[in-house]
């Protein structure tokens, strides 16, 4: 096994995706705020030295809390389809989908009606995820 983080995104969605259809937390894939938010990778957890990656599984129609943070952020669709709105702009995204939100803008994601979304995230300089962290 390797010394490096090596995760499989696809059984990372369906395990976030699994959690989030149960309705109860694990210790690798917590319940916050209505979603789970499963941080993969920060300095916090000493896995990585700048970048800060995780999972995010949003229940249909769910709108994740607007913030900022003075990351450059990719968001990569991979289950599901939904919104991303980056200051007043709504995104549609989809499946296969990439936004990059720039750092310090107000930015929320949003789950489409029909389903839960999956969203695989990184973003850095890490740091803001160490709030995510310390509620799990």
């Amino acid at each position: 096994m390797s010394k490096y983080v090596v995760r499989d995104l696809q059984a990372l969605a369906g395990s976030a995706l699994a959690v989030l259809d149960s309705g109860r937390g694990t210790d690798e894939f917590p319940l916050l705020q209505g979603r789970v938010l499963a941080v993969q990778a920060s300095p916090a957890n000493e896995t990585s030295e700048d970048m800060a990656w995780g999972i995010a599984a949003l229940p249909a129609g769910y709108s994740a809390p607007e913030h900022t943070h003075r990351a450059e952020e990719f968001a990569m669709i991979l289950r599901g389809s939904g919104s991303i709105t980056i200051e007043d702009e709504v995104i549609p995204v989809k499946e296969g989908s990439v936004v990059v939100t720039p750092p310090h803008l107000r930015h929320l994601t949003t789950a489409g009606p029909d389903g839960p979304m999956v969203v695989y995230w990184v973003y850095g300089p890490a740091g803001s995820e160490t709030r995510w962290l310390e509620q799990s």
